[in-house]
């Protein structure tokens, strides 16, 4: 039986199957596009990254690197808008949105900027899933990578956080490719995936090397080399590090000169002066939410708990599953669950609980790891003709599949059912409402014939500058 399935699954099947999913969640998130309204970091994004794609450069907002904003931009750009300086970057981004029919496409060829990172992301999960469990895994992989509301959520926004999963995912991929033969062409691979990695998110430059260590850990503790066997990987190793640092070097125009906080010329000066920013803003703190208390500095449990509540169920019961069926049988999963651990590991400590898409680029590891279990699930049922398993099986694919479409549009303010209808009781902020919801203000205003309203959103800029109401109207 699992002969026939083999040759029933094979690669090029599965890949089809698995673009069909990825081309079904990409429709599910460009019909959000214009049905939310822009969160409150969009406009940011935006205005910075049409100054580095109009001007090259960046003197207002430096907290992120330029790769996603510069790819938000683009469509923008190609329609006609331009970097016009108002102030701060908000301001900038603002103006590009403008309002009314205007507003609602600049905010989707905006968004739609972000879908390649997804893309990339999903063809990784896929590889990934292939690679350990086969065909099928690589499917059951992208299943249950495309049906999580968190990314579908963080995939249509203007936002770092899904170039950074992608290029996590790509990096620590890259990475064990390369460990298994450090050639040329996996060398310039692994180059680039992480110099695109550093210039997608800042956080990348602690994520990255931690997936690498624990990965190293997990795959070759206790293993002695030789003299010989490490001079195989140091050359290439500094090739490939040279390599990142040219994509990254590139990613800011070759620029050179001083940091704002050092008198130090360097080359892409604003690469440091954003690290700055970074360690500056984890050492002060961030005003956080979690389970109705308030926080300014991080709580260990912020992230676990905001996993627990913002993951389906039916995913997490199929990792748990996955990984005792992997302690039991010693099945190769230690490469994505590294991968996770350390980046939780790293979040956990950091003082900015701010929401889930922190930690966002853990669902690609989770999504391997259940893809590789739900594959050996399926062969076993079907060798020992156990119909209850695959019953069970297809029965966590159905809650996984209905409990994110009944959250259509709404994937980022999901949770799962743990919350009880009341999320407001465990989460807030990014996880539950960054302002997405302003479009459905001003329409329900609007057919209420509404004349005065008094009330302090939590998306303030949209209600000054941005809302489908008429002013006059209200």
């Amino acid at each position: 039986m699992n002969a026939e399935l083999g040759k029933l699954l094979t690669f090029r099947r599965s890949a089809l199957i698995s673009a069909l999913l990825v081309g079904i969640a990409a429709l599910r998130i460009v019909s959000t596009y214009t049905t939310l309204s822009h969160t409150v970091d969009e406009p940011i994004h935006l205005g910075a990254g049409m100054e580095w794609l109009d001007h090259g450069t960046i003197t207002g907002d430096a907290s992120h690197p330029p790769l996603a904003r510069a790819l938000s931009a683009i469509g923008p750009w190609l329609a006609g808008e331009r970097w016009v300086p108002a102030g701060n970057t908000l301001l900038d981004g603002a103006r590009i949105l403008g309002r009314d029919a205007h507003y609602d496409r600049m905010l989707a060829l905006a968004r739609l900027g972000i879908l390649p990172f997804f893309l990339l992301a999903c063809a990784i999960v896929f590889l990934w899933g292939n690679r350990i469990g086969g065909p099928l895994a690589g499917l059951a992989a992208i299943f249950w990578f495309t049906t999580l509301p968190p990314v579908l959520a963080h995939a249509g926004l203007v936002t770092t956080d899904m170039a950074a999963t992608a290029f996590t995912a790509a990096g620590a991929y890259a990475a064990l490719l390369w460990a298994e033969r450090p050639d040329q062409r996996r060398s310039l691979a692994l180059g680039v995936a992480v110099g695109l990695g550093m210039i997608a998110k800042y956080s990348l430059l602690v994520f990255l090397p931690a997936v690498f260590v624990a990965m190293y850990l997990c795959h070759w503790r206790g293993v002695r080399a030789t003299p010989a066997q490490l001079r195989e990987y140091w050359r290439p190793a500094a090739i490939a590090a040279a390599i990142a640092c040219l994509v990254i070097w590139a990613g800011f125009r070759f620029s050179f000169g001083q940091t704002t906080f050092a008198h130090v010329s360097v080359p892409a000066p604003r690469f440091f002066d954003g690290l700055k920013d970074v360690w500056d803003h984890n050492k002060n703190g961030h005003a956080s939410y979690i389970l109705g208390e308030r926080h300014h500095f991080g709580v260990w449990y912020f992230f676990p708990v905001t996993l627990a509540v913002k993951t389906p169920l039916a995913l997490l019961l199929m990792v748990g599953w996955s990984l005792w069926t992997a302690w039991r049988k010693r099945l190769k999963i230690g490469a994505p669950l590294a991968c996770c651990v350390a980046i939780l590991t790293i979040a956990i400590s950091s003082r900015i609980n701010i929401g889930v898409r922190h930690v966002l680029p853990v669902y690609a590891g989770f999504a391997v790891i259940a893809g590789v279990g739900a594959a050996i699930l399926l062969r076993d049922s079907l060798g020992r003709r156990a119909a209850w398993r695959v019953l069970a099986l297809f029965g966590l694919f159905a809650w996984q599949a209905v409990s994110g479409a009944m959250a259509h549009p709404d994937y980022l303010s999901y949770t799962n059912e743990i919350t009880r209808g009341h999320p407001e009781n465990f989460v807030a902020e990014s996880d539950l409402d960054w302002g997405q919801d302003m479009h459905r203000v001003g329409d329900f205003l609007k057919k209420m014939g509404a004349t005065e309203v008094a009330f302090t959103p939590y998306n303030v800029t949209y209600v000054q500058a941005w809302a489908r109401v008429p002013q006059g109207d209200l």
